[in-house]
């Protein structure tokens, strides 16, 4: 049963940081895509367009506008989306921290010794995945190597 208990608490160590590494290269990936501001881009679209459709001076403006309005609103999504996804991951931290307390309260000194290396080695493992394959395979093969670890 420890035994069973310590998997499935390496299991979800293991599966927050992958989680929590796939966001932040998200994230960067997405602060390369937004170097541009709302006005540049709607400015980009609305020129784009003009050549290929032959806008009027008077389509330009409002089409503009139009491209304007969305990229704005756009914009504010993805910030929002950027605090949802900071504060989840906050949360999950908390949550585990609070997880690897309660676990830490059950084991002896020893115990305690081995845990702490053993989350040593998962972290080092996560590293080695991210470099590699930034964590396509690693989520599935991580749950698929852990499935079978657990039994016995």
């Amino acid at each position: 049963m420890k035994k069973l208990l310590m998997i499935a608490a390496i299991f979800t160590m293991t599966f927050a940081g992958a989680f929590a590494q796939r966001g932040q290269g998200g994230s960067r990936g997405g602060e390369q895509k937004e170097s541009l501001t709302p006005e540049q881009r709607a400015e980009r679209i609305t020129s784009k367009m003009t050549e290929e459709l032959g806008l009027s001076e008077d389509q330009k403006q409002k089409i503009y506008m139009i491209n304007l309005d969305n990229a704005q609103k756009r914009e504010a999504q993805r910030a929002a989306m950027e605090e949802d996804r900071k504060a989840k991951r906050a949360e999950m931290q908390a949550q585990n921290q609070v997880q690897n307390e309660q676990i830490e309260a059950v084991l002896t000194p020893d115990q305690k010794t081995k845990w702490e290396e053993v989350k040593k080695e998962n972290r080092k493992e996560i590293q080695e995945r991210s470099g590699s394959g930034r964590g396509h395979r690693g989520g599935k093969g991580a749950s698929g190597s852990r499935g079978g670890s657990s039994t016995k």
